[in-house]
């Protein structure tokens, strides 16, 4: 199972590996579409230990070149990882890099793969090129590549507010976790437009940050994400699924982000292994325990 690792690692004076942690939101209410176009959010979110993998080698010349391997990363002019590099040279008379991604966190499953390999494209240039930029001079860059970036330069785990690109430390217990992966991609646009069909009127309250402190199995069955019932109703695959396993585990069944990723939070790995024993045969194969991400 995957284990918690360095966030860089030096391979070489000109190469850096950085490893890209996946999220899970703990709690996501979301309220009506705004007149900008986005809406408003208020969700806890905490890292874990599935990675992506990003290879960062200086070049000699200015060119900056993308690769990726394992889960399609789309078109590389288009990636966020890409983009990032591009993003973050701006104007600046620097030297290229080669970009290598190693997709293992599934795009289209709600865990923020995408987001997380463009900060850890961020983080990983800003001390290659030695530019020492501080935090809050790469969040306008993240924030400007998509929401959910931001997040993945914060601590281990976060409050995000506004539009997803306002961003507070949130004490969160250590926990295990397991994930269970269907192969059904939920586009996020798909399920904020069923989101907005059902017409919610108002943001619901963030519960108070004291409970994420605690042990898990004292507020997991407070755990609410607002995107669930949109996701299901279009995915109706995703909804069978979500039924077979809840039927069978008797803890907290939820969905992260806008889906397609289902999970249980566990206070050990022996409840972990205990609920991946109780899950339906024919979704064992998908189901992973990780364990929370320590930075």
């Amino acid at each position: 199972m995957p284990k918690p690792k360095p966030q860089i690692e030096k391979l070489a004076p000109t190469k850096l590996l950085v490893n890209a942690p996946a999220k899970i939101n703990l709690n996501l209410h979301v309220g009506p579409l705004r007149e900008d176009g986005f809406h408003p959010l208020d969700s806890i979110v905490a890292k874990i230990a599935l990675y992506d993998a990003v290879e960062l080698q200086l070049r000699d010349d200015d060119e900056i070149t993308f690769a990726c391997e394992g889960f399609d990363c789309g078109d590389n002019s288009q990636n966020l990882a890409y983009r990032a590099a591009k993003g973050l040279r701006g104007n600046r008379k620097i030297h290229g890099c080669d970009i290598c991604l190693s997709k293992k966190i599934p795009p289209g499953g709600g865990l923020g793969g995408g987001s997380s390999d463009a900060a850890a494209v961020l983080l990983g240039l800003n001390e290659l090129w030695g530019l020492g930029l501080s935090g809050s001079e790469l969040l306008p860059i993240a924030a400007e590549l998509g929401s959910d970036v931001p997040l993945f330069l914060a601590s281990r785990s976060c409050r995000m507010t506004s539009r997803g690109e306002e961003i507070s430390p949130t004490d969160v217990h250590d926990f295990w976790a397991v994930l269970i992966l269907p192969n059904i991609s939920c586009p996020t646009g798909s399920v904020y437009g069923a989101f907005d069909a059902a017409g919610k009127s108002q943001l619901a309250p963030q519960l108070d940050a004291k409970f994420f402190a605690k042990p898990v199995s004292q507020w997991r069955d407070l755990m609410v994400n607002d995107l669930t019932r949109p996701a299901m109703g279009l995915f109706t695959q995703l909804a069978e699924i979500y039924q077979a396993i809840a039927s069978c585990v008797e803890l907290p069944l939820c969905m992260s982000g806008s889906g397609s990723t289902l999970f249980v939070l566990c206070d050990s790995e022996s409840e972990a292994a205990d609920v991946v024993g109780k899950i339906p045969d024919e979704f064992r194969s998908t189901a992973r325990i990780v364990q929370s991400n320590p930075w």
